[in-house]
């Protein structure tokens, strides 16, 4: 009869969050919880090319695993990832670490087999863990199989990367699997939450599993790893308790979680995410989906519409030249604003320009802006927000979602300008300019709002800009007037990107810094 185990791989898949920085006592802490939760195997962390600190999960030799094992181990065995590294310095087997998993891309196939055989010749048992077996095709996977038959390694596993297996994708390459790999030979399954589906696929992997081949699950605590994430350990054992006959003692996991994997949730997020799920529905590597996260004028379905544009031999290895263009492409609709920039030309001829950036900084001016805008002939442009205290005469769009939060506001005769991303998605528009115009400046890209604004009065006659809460970010403090608009930002990079340019190209237009900012001066 078969033997089903599971292996949490918290220590190794959780430390892709924090490069493994858990800290001596928690790593000591969180084995010796799992030891006692009777789990069979605990994956401790990642065999490393160099030696670390005492407090991170990664390990030079077996020597160094040592001190944070218990020396009361009951039932648990330990196992240790490597990944493309040399590993012929390491010791002979000497009952410390029953097991070293290989993982790899395709392309490093003969690396996998060669430390295979370092390994068994050291006494090791070892798993093959192809990663990202939905790349391959059936022919593919079966001649992976076939010379891995030839080397009679411990285990094989399942491991599907990019988390786009769903029921009858499990069951098609479990079978594949099951047919071509030696009858002695240990199947292994790995799941990412991308589909919120990992649960439901290790039950089923269990359900179809062969009666007379052992398999190991692979799960972690509270499913941490990097996002969105693995299979539950909590989970997966009352699972295995309540219809397996398993006796895992769940309360040594609770504690672990409590103690230390639910604050360490509070600081790296992990779990089920749309863009992530996004990205396995198009099987896509997972950092197109994280890269276009940091986009901060996408919503999630200008996400899926570009995720959708990814070409299949792109897909399986991530590339951000390509994605960025995508990106800006998606962004930049095509449009003839020639007959707009004319119009806004008229508009502005000769005028006094104030423009109104949503920084922290104007809650202290919203008085003296209001009484300077009464006694002065001065044309007020705000930037992606519509202010309380103010009537602005135009208003400059280059962000949807902060249109669709702002224009509730509208109020008066505001002109509303906009940027071609938004052609599709806006009603109320009285100018539209083209996106990639204002974003190249000069021949540089740049996204920043306020930057683009001064790229199109560039182009008109104006007599002066006053600038108010253009006052650059700070990471970890408040940037916007209002809590609600608060946004996360790369702020070092971000202002030395925005000062370059503004010092660059736009030195000489009339610019007066009204509020305190950054850039007012800065060279």
């Amino acid at each position: 009869m078969k033997e089903i185990q599971l292996l949490d791989c918290t220590l190794r898949d959780g430390g892709h969050l924090n490069e493994g920085k858990f800290g001596e006592y928690v790593i000591k802490y969180i084995i010796q919880k799992l030891v006692e939760s009777g789990i069979e195997i605990i994956e401790v962390g990642f065999l490393w090319n160099c030696i670390c600190d005492k407090n991170t999960a990664r390990f030079l030799t077996i020597e160094d695993v040592k001190r944070v094992l218990p020396k009361e181990r009951g039932k648990s065995k330990f196992s240790l990832m490597a990944d493309y590294i040399d590993l012929e310095h390491l010791e002979e087997y000497d009952g410390t670490i029953e097991y070293i998993r290989l993982s790899f891309k395709r392309q490093r196939l003969d690396w996998a087999l060669k430390t295979l055989k370092i390994l068994q010749d050291k006494g090791y048992k070892c798993f093959i863990n192809p990663v990202n077996c939905n790349v391959y095709s059936d022919k593919e996977y079966i001649q992976v199989i076939e010379k891995v038959n030839e080397y009679k390694p411990y285990g094989f596993s399942i491991v599907d990367t990019f988390g786009v297996m769903r029921i009858n994708d499990l069951s098609a390459r479990y079978y594949l699997v099951e047919n071509n790999l030696s009858p002695d030979i240990v199947i292994g399954l790995h799941l990412h939450e991308n589909l919120g589906l990992a649960y439901s696929l290790a039950q089923h992997f269990i359900e179809i599993s062969s009666p007379v081949r052992d398999i190991v699950i692979d799960c972690s605590l509270l499913g941490m790893g990097r996002t969105p994430g693995n299979l539950c350990t909590e989970q997966i054992m009352d699972h295995a308790n309540l219809y397996l006959g398993k006796k895992y003692q769940l309360a040594s996991v609770y504690d672990a979680i409590d103690d230390y994997i639910t604050p360490l949730k509070k600081r790296w997020q992990w779990g089920y995410s749309i863009p992530y799920a996004l990205s396995a529905q198009y099987k896509l590597h997972r950092t197109y989906a994280e890269y276009l996260m940091e986009k901060w004028k996408l919503k999630t379905s200008d996400i899926q519409a570009i995720l959708r544009k990814i070409e299949r031999k792109e897909a399986e290895l991530f590339n951000q030249e390509y994605v960025e263009q995508l990106y800006r492409s998606y962004l930049d609709k095509e449009v003839d604003d020639h007959v707009y920039v004319e119009a806004l030309a008229n508009l502005l001829n000769h005028k006094n320009i104030m423009l109104i950036a949503p920084g922290f900084s104007i809650l202290e001016m919203q008085d003296s802006i209001a009484a300077y805008k009464e006694h002065n002939d001065v044309f007020i442009i705000t930037v992606n927000f519509i202010p309380e205290f103010v009537d602005p005469d135009a208003v400059f769009f280059t962000n949807i979602k902060r249109y669709e939060t702002e224009i509730v506001k509208y109020r008066g005769n505001v002109k509303i300008l906009i940027t071609s991303n938004l052609i599709n998605e806006v009603k109320r528009k009285d100018y539209i300019f083209r996106y990639g115009r204002l974003a190249y400046h000069a021949g540089e890209y740049c996204e920043d709002s306020v930057l683009m604004l001064l790229n199109l009065l560039s182009r008109l006659e104006v007599e002066s800009i006053r600038i108010a809460g253009f006052d650059g970010f700070k990471d970890g403090g408040v940037n916007f007037y209002l809590e609600q608009m608060d946004r996360c930002a790369n702020g070092e990079h971000q202002n030395e990107n925005v000062n370059h340019i503004l010092k660059s190209y736009y030195s000489g237009l009339p610019l007066c810094f009204i509020t305190d900012s950054i850039f007012a001066g800065k060279e």
